[in-house]
């Protein structure tokens, strides 16, 4: 069931458990919940944790520890740090700090959060290489770097993976990103893979899609009070996209979520799809999505049906439209 993960010689499972939620960012959240969904995807196979100094200013990767400590020897762990301390005595602060945090001598995969204008590439990557060298970090690279800043991070040094938005409404990576980390061998880990629930089959109509959840560029901005981007978005793409995903759960007797996440599994150069739940009833249901594989004809279903949504959003991979990427 595990994989390879890159040229990182990592062996983690192909679903990545998503560490952001139990910090209470999407909603609020009872810590026995968060604990027990952590161990719980442990429990059904699930070796790979993300998480990152921002979720909840490091209470993420604390209740990382506080879960699955005893289990550090069987698990992968991915951190981050903020862009904000991407200045190099920052990143070394910033990593002994999410050291502390997670209770652990060393962080297997160590990433630059989002890119930052104003400190040059060269000396954050520096930075990271240094924690590699102490044996700090495992391997590093970056997370939302897209076509001009993964080909200077590819120029500097050994980048061990590209964290990015993917899924089936949101295709952006595939114009430009996603093509240069399978030409290098970079993997990608795809976060956002349900989008913020849509693809959790629970709404029929983009319509019933919580309000506060409607951030991303597929949304008009005239419409969704959460929306920061200036875009029309592309709802009528969208919707046609939902119904087709409905039509193809009816099917196949798949669920949404198994298409979804199979879909993502089958694309070239993920080495992860990351996932979140927030309990433990949730967690083991991550087993089927572990197991899933879709046939040849249902992946060329859903490439079809997704394909003019694709095209009506382009090539920016800041799926809010905030223009942090290049």
């Amino acid at each position: 069931m595990n994989q390879t993960f890159g040229n990182t010689g990592l062996k983690t499972s192909p679903i990545v458990y998503g560490c952001m939620g139990g910090a209470g960012a999407f909603g609020a959240q009872e810590e026995t919940d968060s604990i027990e969904a952590l161990r719980a995807a442990f429990d059904v196979g699930i070796n790979f944790f993300d998480t990152a100094e921002a979720y909840g200013a490091g209470y993420s990767e604390q209740l990382l520890n506080r879960a699955l400590g005893a289990q550090r020897s069987e698990i992968v762990i991915s951190s981050k740090v903020a862009e904000q301390n991407a200045a190099p005595d920052d990143v070394i602060t910033a990593c002994e700090r999410s050291l502390k945090n997670l209770g652990t001598d060393h962080i297997d995969i160590y990433m630059l959060h989002w890119p930052n204008r104003d400190v040059p590439l060269a000396e954050t990557l520096g930075a990271l290489k240094s924690l590699k060298d102490a044996g700090k970090i495992g391997h590093y690279g970056v997370s939302n770097f897209g076509s001009a800043d993964l080909d200077e991070a590819l120029a500097l040094g050994e980048i061990s993976v590209n964290q990015l938005p993917y899924h089936l409404f949101y295709r952006a990576i595939e114009f430009e990103v996603q093509p240069k980390c399978e030409t290098a061998g970079v993997p990608i880990m795809c976060y956002s893979s349900l989008m913020q629930g849509l693809l959790a089959g629970k709404y029929r109509s983009l319509q019933d899609f919580p309000v506060n959840r409607a951030r991303t560029r597929m949304f008009d901005h005239r419409k969704w009070a959460e929306v920061v981007h200036k875009e029309e978005g592309a709802e009528a793409a969208g919707q046609e996209l939902l119904d087709a995903l409905w039509t193809l759960t009816e099917e196949t007797g798949l669920s949404m979520e198994e298409l979804a996440i199979g879909w993502l599994k089958s694309r070239p150069a993920v080495g992860g799809v990351i996932v979140g739940t927030r309990n433990g009833e949730q967690s083991r249901g991550l087993k089927k999505l572990l197991d899933v594989e879709l046939e040849a004809s249902v992946l060329q279903a859903l490439d079809g049906a997704s394909e003019p949504l694709k095209q009506a959003l382009g090539a920016d991979i800041d799926m809010w439209g905030k223009g942090r990427t290049r």
